[in-house]
């Protein structure tokens, strides 16, 4: 049987209702920008993630673009990222002025601390932490090291939505939380769309100021800013979707669980299984030394898969100017050469979850893993 990775109709059906009326009301008010709604899903938002404020963007990268111009960064600061994940880490430093600093991943794919404090220097500003694939990053370690070093940390939660570290949500253990609405992301919108989370007072007003082209009041502006308004369409789909993360996020560590119970740990590395609510599993992503052969076998079979990311950030063309080169970050490079991603999902079925690890049990028993000698 086909497996597809993504199925956003099979998410939305069960909410058709309620969303036809959420976007009814919006029509119905004409409220279309930063209106009633906006307002509300912030409101919900934040409570949910016990965070003090939320502040709706058009983005994920809009909301690591605006806290960072908004905590000050700018020409001469140094910004810590992850050289393996999506670009939009890297690309709001560089677009501020600032320089991005790479650092290497840990085999769970998320920054490694230690290599963090070995990058720091008296010209370092902020720490970009990334939960990759909805697997959390040592926030222990690096809260520590932000207060040590006196520089901030920002948390890009663009991909772990709902997910907790101990007792906090992620979103609201750095100075700010960047999220994603993307509608892949485990609270995804019906487009593009973005929030910001903080604790400070502050930093909320500036970035209320700079989402609305710099406006303090309707003819008085204070500052350069964006064109960066969360709609009130996308606010009123997305707050009828909250209702239902947690569950959602329920249903992805289930499958996760299920790969994990029913793929073979010797031939394939699985992801760290965590069921605390710590990994939520926007991706789930396994590696294989002959991943670009597994692909194939499986589309064959037709069980669709994606690959996030295959080249690392730093070995990207418009990073070349940074002047890393292939061997500055072996972890990186390495999960970019065997990284997989399976269906995992909200809403996928048992059979569909038997079909996938069917196959790949398939998969090991007609194929002998290959790796190549150093």
């Amino acid at each position: 049987m086909a497996v597809a990775f993504m199925d956003l109709a099979r998410l939305h059906k069960p909410l058709e209702e309620e969303l036809s009326e959420a976007m009814r009301r919006c029509i119905e008010k004409s409220d279309f920008i930063l209106g009633a709604s906006v307002q509300s899903f912030e409101a919900n938002f934040a409570r949910q993630l016990g965070a003090n404020h939320a502040v709706g963007v058009a983005s994920g990268t809009d909301a690591l673009l605006l806290t960072l111009q908004a905590i000050g960064i700018g020409p001469g600061d140094e910004v810590i990222c992850p050289a393996y994940g999506f670009v939009a880490t890297a690309e709001v430093v560089l677009r501020l002025g600032a320089g991005v600093v790479f650092v290497d991943i840990t085999p769970q794919y998320t920054i490694d601390p230690e290599m963090v404090k070995l990058a720091i220097t008296e010209r370092t500003k902020a720490i970009l932490a990334v939960h990759l694939y909805g697997l959390t990053c040592d926030m222990q370690s690096l809260a520590q090291i932000a207060t040590d070093y006196g520089i901030y940390l920002i948390e890009d939660v663009a991909q772990a939505a709902g997910a907790r570290w101990g007792d906090r949500s992620l979103g609201a253990i750095g100075i700010a939380g960047c999220f994603s609405f993307y509608p892949t992301k485990n609270l995804g919108g019906m487009g593009d769309g973005g929030m910001v989370t903080t604790e400070s007072d502050e930093l909320a007003d500036r970035l209320r100021v700079l989402r609305n082209h710099g406006r303090q009041d309707r003819d008085v502006h204070t500052a350069i800013g964006y064109n960066s308004r969360l709609d009130s369409i996308q606010a009123a789909m997305l707050d009828v979707k909250l209702t239902t993360l947690a569950e959602d996020n329920a249903d992805r560590v289930a499958n996760a669980e299920y790969y994990d119970a029913n793929s073979s740990k010797d031939y394939f590395e699985l992801p760290p299984l965590r069921t605390d609510g710590s990994h939520v599993y926007n991706l789930y992503t396994i590696r294989c030394p002959q991943r670009d052969h597994l692909k194939s076998f499986l589309m064959e079979r037709q069980i669709e898969t994606r690959v996030y990311y295959p080249t690392p950030i730093h070995l990207q063309p418009a990073f070349e100017i940074l002047g890393y080169q292939a061997g500055h970050f072996p972890q990186s490079e390495l999960a970019a050469q065997q990284v997989l991603s399976l269906p995992v999902y909200p809403g996928l079925t048992r059979q569909e979850l038997e079909e996938v690890t069917h196959t790949l049990d398939l998969y090991v028993k007609t194929h002998p893993l290959q790796i190549a000698s150093s």
